[in-house]
């Protein structure tokens, strides 16, 4: 089925219902052509704040009024004889833009240049008005009128963490009890920064490996159906269980900086890692939204006659699978000529997990017990692979699918050349594990489940289970980050 790329080329009027951020600032085409000729990597914000990297990022500096110029020429660079692909404390354009470098000291505060003696043009500037300024930003006295009328917020004012005696517990005399127990860190969460979302909780519970008590907790929105991170931008995007937003959380300052409203409750989410996009889908909406992370807006809106509920993306090939509860049916997405295509794959009953690579589609039958596996470009079943019973989660690493098969508490694993199951393993006999996490830059996933009690640590290399620990706290949602990512 073709569908127009109805890529929502929004009107202004229709992305301001989908996205309080529409209305936001943004940099004129010449200059951000010209910032994107030095420096290829950068990304604008919605705000237009561009960012480089985890600790770079400048801020520009709109003049009082615009000189028309024939070429955009370097007029004024601290330090001297640098260029913008030098990345430069303060860069003055020939019509009167400036950049001004944010970055961290050796403290960790975001601060700006100390020069003090800077032409009148750039302290004419003025930030967007709409930018979300960095937490506790040092503002020398030369540049404080560049602020305008924003307000720097306090780490205290702008952080999401609660710490101690300040947790703020939920009032409502109907909410579920939640119990916030201890998280036991092992050797496989050296130099990692873990967050866990507690079942029915709205926290999230933030650790280090020196103590298994939380540091502090951060307090959400509402209780998330969903939480995936970006290692780029170092942002988590959360859906809820209820509402009709996503919400994006900075994950070094631990607070929110973006919220975009679908107009209808988002289903499932998945990372497209290469761009930094994240893919939203919406049964209610047949609809898929694209977001993307570094810019922190919407991007474009996929129209689908289908109802979508479960996601994978496939980077080789730009392809985005997905599960029809309604139907049951399995489809395939692409783009072909300007056009995405949906193509339907087949049949298959109450799926819990659908994984693609460049050949196949997995898609994973929770009461049926069996792995069915679709051609992409026969657009047809080639297998079917019996599995053990319940299975609920599924990873796929280096052509090897693990399948977290919860009833008995065993791990198949099928090898995607060999299309054949290549190991059985029980590794648990207590519980109900049903999720599982690779842990970054290690090759283990994390296994966790209600009512355990345990996490389980199992090898993906030699197949087998590395560690049983008792740990008091039932995960809904964990993000494991590597703490030398300079979080």
């Amino acid at each position: 089925m073709d569908i127009k790329k109805n890529i929502l080329s929004l009107s202004f009027s229709a992305l301001l219902m989908l996205s309080p951020m529409a209305n936001a600032s943004k940099l004129p085409n010449d200059i951000w052509k010209y910032v994107k000729s030095q420096l290829p990597q950068a990304q604008q914000r919605f705000d237009s704040v561009l960012t480089l990297d985890d600790d770079v990022m400048y801020i520009p500096l709109s003049p009082p009024s615009i000189a028309n110029v024939d070429e955009l020429k370097i007029e004024y660079v601290y330090p001297e004889n640098k260029t913008l692909k030098d990345l430069p404390e303060v860069l003055l354009l020939n019509n009167g833009y400036s950049l001004l470098k944010v970055f961290k000291d050796d403290k960790g505060n975001y601060t700006l240049t100390k020069k003090d003696d800077l032409p009148i043009k750039v302290r004419l500037g003025l930030m967007p008005q709409d930018m979300l300024t960095p937490i506790g930003l040092k503002m020398p006295e030369s540049l404080k009128l560049t602020l305008g009328d924003l307000l720097i917020p306090s780490k205290e004012e702008g952080s999401l963490a609660l710490k101690g005696d300040n947790k703020q517990k939920d009032t409502n005399t109907f909410s579920p009890v939640v119990k916030r127990n201890e998280f036991v860190p092992t050797v496989d969460f050296k130099n990692k920064k873990t967050f866990i979302n507690p079942r029915n909780s709205k926290f999230l519970a933030v650790y280090d490996n020196t103590s298994q008590n939380p540091l502090y907790e951060l307090k959400l929105t509402s209780m998330p159906l969903k939480i995936i991170t970006s290692e780029t931008s170092k942002v988590a995007l959360i859906l809820y269980w209820s509402g009709k937003k996503v919400e994006i959380i900075d994950l070094k300052d631990e607070r929110i900086i973006g919220s975009i409203e679908l107009g209808a409750n988002a289903t499932d989410v998945v990372l497209n890692k290469k761009e930094n996009v994240a893919y939203v889908a919406s049964q209610n909406a047949n609809s898929i939204y694209a977001i993307n992370l570094s810019s922190m807006q919407l991007d474009k809106v996929i129209k689908l006659d289908q109802r979508p509920a479960k996601l994978a993306y496939c980077e080789s090939d730009d392809s985005i699978a997905f599960f029809d509860e309604y139907t049951s049916k399995v489809f395939n997405m692409v783009q072909e000529e300007g056009e995405y295509k949906v193509k339907a794959l087949g049949d298959v009953s109450n799926v819990s997990k659908i994984l693609v690579d460049e050949a196949n589609v997995y898609a994973i039958s929770r009461i049926q017990n069996q792995l069915f596996v679709f051609d992409k470009k026969e657009n047809k079943l080639i297998s079917t692979i019996d599995l053990d019973i319940k299975p609920t989660d599924a990873l796929l690493h280096q052509g090897k699918i693990f399948i977290l098969c919860s009833k008995e508490g065993y791990m198949d694993v099928y090898d995607t050349t060999e299309n054949k199951l290549i190991s059985r393993e029980r590794i648990a006999q207590d519980g109900f594990y049903s999720n599982m996490t690779l842990i970054p830059n290690e090759n283990n996933i994390l296994i966790t489940g209600i009512n355990s009690k345990k996490y389980l640590v199992y090898n993906l290399e030699t197949m087998k289970l590395s560690r049983s620990q008792e740990s008091y706290i039932d995960v809904a949602n964990i993000i494991i980050l590597d703490k030398t990512q300079r979080l």
